[in-house]
């Protein structure tokens, strides 16, 4: 029997942020797929997702944009957003909008592997 492994999609337009977040993520037991915009994230086929991380601010569709409409569907991967120190609004929107957490982007390395393991284990 093949174990399937989750996938972690990280979507961030800013190509630094979005390599230090895949190598964050490396040491979980997941796939990890990462994209430049919430549009890309859409048009690919996930069906073995496990969670979403997205930057607030993306070009084109927004991070809390992109919530919304997986919120709206019915089986809604957890969703991380990040953002800066200072998009107090912004994280009160996600937190409102049903995200699983709001880490701010000086913190993403202590907190977001433990986060997403958590969010993993609690999905299996």
């Amino acid at each position: 029997m093949q174990i399937i492994r989750p996938t972690i999609a990280v979507i961030e337009a800013d190509e630094a942020a979005r390599r230090l977040l895949c190598s964050l993520l490396s040491s979980l037991d997941a796939d990890i797929q990462d994209y430049d915009s919430a549009e890309s994230y859409l048009a690919a086929d996930l069906s073995t997702l496990g969670c979403v991380i997205a930057d607030v601010w993306l070009p084109g569709m927004s991070g809390l944009e992109l919530l919304r409409r997986l919120r709206s569907a019915e089986a809604s991967p957890p969703v991380i957003m990040v953002g800066e120190e200072t998009d107090v609004r912004a994280a009160v929107d996600a937190m409102r909008a049903g995200a699983a957490d709001f880490i701010e982007k000086q913190h993403m390395d202590l907190a977001i592997p433990r986060r997403v393991a958590y969010l993993l284990d609690r999905a299996h």
